[in-house]
């Protein structure tokens, strides 16, 4: 499926080969995203922003969409609107955690939204790969140096049954008040998930 991978600002190089764009992608960048991927070697086709963080980039080898700066709407969800509107429907959004927590928070919330979509949609930030799942089955691949988490991001995750790590589970309630699914260790290649309602924050994070 081809993608649509988004550079935020707050992108520092990581991930390179997993974000360089393949035939069929679309690499744009979120405001002064555009800065951060150019000087990490990145050629973004598109850039979206109010230009608030960056001077409006001169880059004839890009499309400029320029938004007002009083919205409703961050840059990122600008992003990904543009992104669905030309058919991508598998995201990947760099440099869009850490830096301001609301940000990151806000950012989150793009992740569930895309799940509610039934788009994919992942963050990442070179120590972290993080999206938002809803009920179902699911094959989660070991990365290596990499623990899972499973955290709630519904004040319920219900039914849970993971299967290839340290501590499996087996028809669990994952809470929003209690985080019983941090910090988990792979046993195999591959670790099963399902569940049957709420929704799961699924997050690959490595120790620095």
């Amino acid at each position: 499926m081809s993608r649509c991978i988004i550079i935020a600002p707050l992108y520092r190089g990581e991930e390179r080969e997993w974000l360089t764009p393949q035939e069929g992608d679309l690499l744009m960048c979120a405001d002064a995203g555009w800065s951060a991927a150019v000087r990490h070697g990145l050629k973004p086709s598109l850039v979206i922003g109010d230009f608030d963080s960056m001077p409006e980039p001169e880059a004839p080898e890009a499309e400029v969409i320029r938004l007002p700066v009083h919205k409703d709407d961050t840059d990122m969800v600008a992003c990904l609107r543009e992104g669905r509107q030309r058919g991508y429907r598998s995201f990947i959004m760099a440099g869009c955690l850490g830096g301001r927590f609301d940000h990151t928070i806000s950012n989150l919330q793009c992740l569930y939204d895309c799940a509610l979509r039934g788009e994919t949609a992942w963050m990442c930030d070179g120590q972290n790969r993080v999206t938002v799942l809803l009920p179902g089955r699911y094959q989660l691949p070991a990365l290596p140096g990499r623990k899972l988490s499973l955290l709630a991001f519904s004040t319920e995750a219900r039914g849970v049954t993971l299967t290839g790590t340290e501590w499996p589970l087996d028809g669990a309630t994952l809470s929003a008040r209690w985080p019983l699914g941090c910090s988990n260790e792979f046993r195999a290649e591959t670790a099963d998930l399902s569940f049957t309602e709420g929704a799961l924050i699924v997050a690959y994070c490595e120790d620095l």
